[in-house]
């Protein structure tokens, strides 16, 4: 018994202690890396908006909303030291202000397409006369269900970004990145949130309103749900009937799923801008259906 006690002991250590030193809160790693910024750079303006949440502004107009979540989980991990992960973040800032200094990539949106209108679309371009090559629409699959498309977004309209403008910005390695942290930033801004409907005690369920165009992204922006609070039993899973419908269950609430699959059925049959009838729940970094 007291070998096992050991052992056990010996296998929890890395997760307790990081460098013989007692590890840092989530709000103490955001103010250690938050003075690690304004010192490293001068000419920014950095605040705290919450736990491993940080806003940086004042770059010649360019503003940037910091998610420091996976940050923190390697810290926790023990495997590298503090320093150089806060260097890594300074990095990938630099990097995303070098990018998005160009203001067409910094209005870059992610949309979700269900696999037929991709289809469809090709199909269409291609009785136009197009050849494959020369299809103007980049896109990329997510899974069996769904493919990713992005859209330039201003106040006057929304255009897909072609392959060839994906080419001339030399973002087809970084723009789902990109455009993940632009869409998170654009929640932010608008104030996206969830409200919790009654199921009648059919568990607990949850919609999430942005502005009618970009609900189903979240997808996408899935950093920004983690930050609000999201009350279920397991982890999330996302029902997108319709562009501007998303539902939220945990995966552990067969009442909630029950219901959740239900309205999403209904809705992908009626609804415009039709998505999908099925749940997604994220795993090993992607969307798999649930």
């Amino acid at each position: 018994m007291r070998i096992k006690i050991v052992l056990v002991l010996a296998l929890l250590l890395p997760v307790c202690v990081y460098a013989g030193k007692p590890l840092i809160s989530k709000h103490e790693f955001t103010l250690e890396f938050n003075r690690y910024l304004e010192e490293k750079v001068k000419d920014s303006e950095f605040s705290v908006v919450g736990d491993l949440h940080l806003h940086a502004g004042g770059m010649e107009g360019y503003e940037l909303n910091i998610y420091l979540d996976n940050a923190y989980d390697v810290y926790l991990s023990g495997g590298r030291d503090i320093k150089l992960i806060f260097n890594d973040q300074l990095e990938s800032i630099k990097n995303q202000k070098k990018t998005l200094s160009n203001s067409d990539v910094k209005s870059i949106l992610p949309v979700i397409k269900p696999y037929t209108y991709i289809e469809s679309s090709i199909a269409q371009l291609k009785e136009a006369g197009y050849d494959k090559d020369d299809i103007p629409l980049f896109y990329e699959k997510l899974n069996e269900d769904l493919y990713l498309m992005y859209v330039f977004d201003s106040a006057d309209s929304m255009r897909f970004v072609s392959p060839k403008e994906v080419e001339k910005h030399g973002i087809k390695d970084s723009i789902r990145d990109i455009a993940s942290k632009n869409i998170e930033s654009y929640y932010f801004k608008i104030e996206a949130q969830l409200r919790e409907i009654d199921t009648k005690g059919n568990g607990r369920a949850y919609l999430f309103f942005a502005d009618e165009n970009y609900e189903a992204s979240i997808l996408m922006g899935f950093g920004y749900l983690k930050r609000l609070t999201l009350e279920i039993d397991g982890e999330p899973v996302v029902f997108i009937p319709a562009r501007n419908v998303v539902l939220i269950v945990g995966s552990n609430d067969s009442k909630a799923i029950d219901m959740a699959s239900s309205i999403a059925a209904r809705g992908y049959r009626e609804l415009g801008y039709a998505i999908s009838p099925f749940g997604y729940k994220y795993l090993d970094g992607k969307w798999s259906r649930f």
